[in-house]
């Protein structure tokens, strides 16, 4: 069975009753949620970002074209048994030379925003040196598209495609050269680009590309798929991940020929108090600071540091800091992109961390995919736990993806009638309209996907898009969920 990319938020959580750290350094939650009766009160607010997001090596093709090189996930998805079907993106959905039939149709959706992903490999082929003009232009190219159509781009640097030339050179993330040679790419794309793009993200999910890409002792079954040594390792991969944020962050501000926001994309563990009173209340924000997943990438990344406690249970494989690169990966931010999907329930208990985890069961409701459990508050305290258990309550936060794959029927030649998408985003829009009308600094949305495409190690068994593409003849037909989300855009309301 493959394992999916978001799989980690389980397998991060074994383990997390055991840790304990002061609650105090984080400071404190508010007693208790607020009044049943706001859930979904209002519409969103003018302004709000109706988006849709995509990934490079997810939709482009044109793997080999133009001057592009092979990433690790070329690499890793022509390797046999690697991915469902044998399926790679070499074609994808032909991004690459339909760009403009695929603005054609955000512009139709009412989409006015646009978070996609640049490909590393395409315009610095061997990750280092020589920049590839034909990888440039095609970005240039779309940038104008989107504009032309009144749609602003919000670009991420990095979305899990590294230059297989990087892994070939020093094994990729595993060094600390990695941060300089994506410092240069960050600067240099925004150099080029910085005149018409004003949106930057660094990374999408460190922790996934981190922790599912490398096995302690046995191959990972995620791209790269390499084994390392010891655990130490494995966090200082992550270690190396947030130092590459930090200088791409400088890199970014310090090249743009006009003023810039940058932001980051990270899936942390949203987790949910099952039941709404003062001490699930404050089990859920200790549980939000002291998870493995949480602990290793969001917290050192808003706070800058990792916590001590944290530290502690990680012993003797704790990573390795050296002087500055705390205060490099704790970069001001203009925003943070929350990838959302699933979350954890929880509960206070006497354990050493003061709480427990509520197990999900095997029928619990799933969207479409095994891993994916139908948890809508988990957009909402997610929201929330940035700001009382991180502080960052001040942080503008939006939502870089949310979203299911298909669980019904997929007919040839008319509308996939994907009624569980629409309830699925309808559930988790109105826990966002919950923590917008509390005050809470959420400025935008953009549902995973706009198309329907290469979903990594399921390759193209599972649809997670509004538009679904025929891979044969890439015809792309929107489903009903687009109807759907192009009027919650026109009314500005998911009721």
């Amino acid at each position: 069975m493959s394992i999916h990319r978001r799989s980690f938020l389980k397998a991060t959580a074994i383990g997390v009753a055991a840790e304990a750290l002061h609650a105090s350094r984080l400071g404190a939650a508010t007693a208790e949620s607020a009044p049943a009766e706001s859930l979904g009160a209002g519409a969103f607010p003018k302004g709000f970002w109706w988006g849709a997001a995509t990934a490079s090596y997810q939709l482009e093709g044109a793997a080999a074209i133009d001057g592009r090189k092979p990433s690790i996930w070329d690499t890793f998805s022509h390797t046999p048994g690697k991915v469902r079907n044998g399926d790679t993106g070499d074609v994808a959905c032909d991004h690459y030379h339909r760009y403009k039939d695929d603005v054609r149709l955000m512009a139709e959706l009412g989409v006015k925003h646009y978070r996609f992903s640049t490909s590393w490999s395409r315009v610095i082929p061997d990750g280092r040196g020589a920049v590839n003009e034909k990888g440039i232009d095609f970005y240039s190219r779309l940038v104008d598209e989107l504009l032309a159509n009144g749609i602003t781009p919000h670009v991420t640097l990095y979305h899990w495609d590294l230059p297989q030339a990087l892994q070939d050179r020093y094994r990729g993330w595993e060094s600390r050269e990695v941060a300089d040679d994506f410092a240069t790419y960050a600067g240099m794309m925004a150099k080029r680009l910085g005149d018409r793009v004003s949106r930057w993200m660094t990374l999408n999910e460190i922790l996934t590309f981190t922790q599912l890409g490398y096995g302690v002792k046995a191959t990972a079954p995620f791209a790269p798929g390499l084994a390392l040594a010891t655990e130490k390792e494995r966090w200082q991969v992550g270690h190396h991940a947030l130092l590459a944020h930090g200088r791409g962050c400088q890199a970014i501000r310090a090249s743009s020929p006009r003023p810039c926001k940058v932001a980051i994309a990270e899936n942390f563990n949203p987790f949910v108090p099952v039941i709404e009173t003062s001490e699930h209340i404050e089990a859920t924000r200790l549980a939000f600071t002291r998870s493995n997943a949480n602990g290793a990438i969001i917290v050192p990344l808003l706070t800058g540091q990792y916590d001590p406690f944290w530290m502690q249970q990680r012993g003797a494989n704790a990573p390795t800091i050296q002087n500055g690169d705390m205060e490099t990966i704790h970069q001001p931010l203009d925003g943070l992109g929350f990838n959302v999907y699933t979350g954890t329930y929880v509960r206070a208990a006497a354990t050493p961390a003061g709480y427990e985890e509520i197990p999900m069961f095997d029928k619990f409701p799933k969207m479409g995919t095994p891993w994916l459990n139908c948890v809508p508050e988990s957009i909402y305290w997610g929201i929330r736990m940035i700001g009382d258990a991180l502080g960052q309550r001040n942080l503008p936060i939006f939502i870089s993806e949310n979203g299911c794959a298909d669980s019904g029927p997929t007919p040839a030649t008319s509308e996939v009638q994907d009624i569980d998408r629409v309830m699925y985003l309808r559930a988790y829009m109105r826990q966002m309209q919950r923590a917008i009308s509390e005050g809470r600094k959420v400025v935008g949305y953009f549902p995973w996907s706009l198309l329907d495409n290469f979903e990594w190690a399921d390759g193209y068994a599972t649809r997670f898009g509004l538009v679904h593409v025929d891979y044969t003849t890439q015809k792309r037909t929107p489903k009903l969920s687009y109807r759907w989300y192009q009027q919650v855009i026109r009314s500005g309301d998911a009721a």
